[in-house]
């Protein structure tokens, strides 16, 4: 995700957390050992939640490992729903535009941005 890793995330009364991308708090839960389970607690949450607000990020995330390179993200429904509406909008775009593979330096004047907007907004609403 492009995040930054905040080295000794916890030991300072600023940059809480594990990662910072872009306008997204993570905090970090992961096992060092391999294990089928985990158990999450609503504490995590609320403090994650408390943490974004005060280094001003607009959503969070808690990522959870369980040992292995594979991460798991426990998110509000309402990131949920936005980031699902967005990846609908997106793919939308990508099938009005007749897919990714063409180029679209030289079909530009056929992109407008009134266009694009109009099209988003449907699927975001």
């Amino acid at each position: 995700m492009g995040g930054k890793q905040i080295i000794g995330s916890g030991s300072t009364p600023f940059l809480k957390g594990d990662v910072v991308a872009g306008k997204l708090f993570i905090e970090a839960k992961t096992k060092m050992t391999p294990s089928k389970q985990i158990t999450i607690k609503k504490d995590w949450i609320d403090k994650a939640r408390e943490q974004s607000l005060a280094t001003r990020k607009e959503d969070y995330a808690i990522a959870v490992s369980f040992g292995d390179a594979k991460e798991y993200y426990l998110i509000e429904d309402s990131l949920m729903e936005d980031l699902f509406k967005s990846r609908e909008a997106l793919r939308a775009i990508v099938d009005t535009l007749g897919g990714l593979e063409d180029l679209l330096v030289g079909d530009l004047d056929n992109l407008t941005a009134s266009g694009i907007r109009k099209l988003i907004k449907r699927y975001l609403e």
